[in-house]
């Protein structure tokens, strides 16, 4: 589940800039009253009284989300009782429900724990609570925390997972003047750059976690999102031909040692976050290659590796882009593309995020699920960085800079949207990983073959069926 993943970098699933960001706009998220309508916050008034509210945030994090509350607190005379749970935001609030003193209100990082509270009976319905504000949200994003028709969840935070980000000065160097489209084109370019003396890619492994994000979206490029949520539960086989033809299509990346840093030897020893360094080093060090693919959250690396990174193609100060970290440094991203056969599935996304659920029915509670809800909330932290709204009403003009706006629009307009599958795979999740770090040791089709009936045998011990 994703707090184990969790556990490996405090912040390497969310976070995306720096201690400075903060800083710099604390004052702007406490004092901010939008002017928009169609950025409002509900009506709430004079309720007095307090809250307990758990989430996963700490250190700077947590400042960022008490920004978002001191608004809410200061118009309704709630005290908010927070506590930052970490890495074990999900086993805290299980133990909790099972011991009868949960929080009144509570932020989880996966669908998953909502469904199962929800069966339980732990959690109220949020339709009443929220009215018009569930709207806000696309049908694939309510659809993930609605049990036997009811919706218990309300998106607050999202990560973008369709993402594979690039150091401009290397593509560049190789003459690549376009991003490219489709896997064939991906995989052109990486051959470009090794031939210009470029390592194409710094592949993240870790304990497994980065290689199943990236099978993950190439099974969702290749298969679809209604295949993508068969397979997350186990109505279609691991056995089958969609998972086949995933594990053999990323094979013509990972077959080639040469467009890993480090071969295939060193990719397995790359650990979040140093894979994301070698592309973007801090100064004193050159990039040792060009691309890195994850999720939204690896840009907190990047620029707190240099203060002179610059999001886009263009330095600071509209200077040429540089390799070296001690001049005018760029970073961007391009959407992980989808085979030229299946550009169906181009606009499909994975990702993940974090989700407000109601445990207590008070009128203070109740009013805080409506705020987390609306765009304002969602607009103060997307003001300080670090952060992205599902929250269609959210202005893409309250980030920082276009990357985080491209990066945020993918998240409110994607027309498909699918959660991390490793992270609703429950008890197993683990064992996939582990399964992920056996195929790119050896992506041969008789390895491929093994591991997908040993993948099997796993879920079906795990999920019963």
């Amino acid at each position: 589940m994703s707090h184990v993943r969790a556990s490996l970098s405090a912040s390497r699933r969310h976070k995306l800039f720096s201690v400075a960001a903060f800083t710099g706009l604390l004052g702007l998220a406490v004092s901010m009253v939008p002017t928009s309508a169609s950025t409002a916050s509900p009506a709430l008034g004079h309720i007095g009284g307090s809250i307990s509210l758990w989430a996963e945030w700490t250190s700077t994090e947590q400042q960022d989300f008490e920004a978002v509350l001191a608004p809410f607190e200061a118009e309704t005379g709630v005290t908010i009782n927070y506590s930052g749970k970490g890495s074990n935001m999900d086993t805290a609030i299980d133990a909790a429900v099972a011991g009868g003193a949960p929080p009144q209100v509570a932020l989880v990082p996966d669908p998953g724990t909502v469904l199962a509270l929800a069966k339980k009976g732990a959690i109220q319905p949020l339709a009443p609570v929220l009215g018009s504000e569930a709207s806000n949200y696309g049908a694939a994003w309510n659809k993930l925390v609605t049990y036997n028709g009811k919706l218990y969840g309300v998106w607050f935070k999202g990560a973008n997972k369709n993402t594979i980000w690039y150091n401009p000065a290397e593509f560049a160097l190789a003459g690549i003047k376009k991003t490219p489209t489709t896997w064939q084109q991906l995989l052109t370019d990486a051959a470009t750059l090794k031939r210009a003396g470029v390592t194409p890619f710094s592949l993240c492994t870790d304990i497994g976690w980065p290689v199943a994000d990236l099978w993950q979206n190439v099974y969702l490029k290749t298969a679809g999102a209604t295949n993508y949520d068969a397979l997350a539960a186990h109505t279609i086989p691991w056995t089958g031909p969609t998972v086949t033809t995933a594990f053999n299509t990323l094979a013509e990346l990972i077959g080639q040692p040469s467009y890993l840093l480090g071969g295939t030897k060193g990719a397995l020893a790359n650990n979040y976050p140093v894979c994301v360094d070698k592309v973007f080093p801090k100064p004193g060090t050159m990039p040792q290659a060009a691309m890195v693919i994850e999720a939204d959250f690896i840009v907190s690396e990047i620029v707190g590796n240099s203060s002179g990174y610059t999001a886009g193609t263009a330095g600071a100060g509209g200077k040429k882009c540089t390799a070296s970290p001690a001049g005018t440094p760029c970073y961007d991203f391009f959407p992980f593309p989808a085979p030229a056969a299946d550009q169906k599935n181009s606009s499909a996304i994975q990702g993940s995020g974090d989700v407000a659920m109601l445990l207590k029915s008070t009128a203070a509670a109740k009013a805080l699920i409506k705020y987390l809800g609306s765009a304002e909330a969602g607009e103060i932290w997307a003001h300080l960085g670090g952060f992205a709204s599902p929250n269609k009403l959210v202005p893409l003009s309250s980030y920082p800079d276009p990357v985080t706006q491209a990066d945020a629009s993918e998240l409110q307009h994607a027309t498909s949207f699918v959660f991390s599958l490793d992270d609703l795979q429950g008890s197993w999740e683990p064992s996939l990983w582990q399964d992920m770090l056996n195929f790119v040791k050896n992506p041969t089709a008789k390895n491929i073959a093994s591991i997908q009936k040993t993948m099997q045998a796993q879920a079906t011990a795990a999920l019963g069926h």
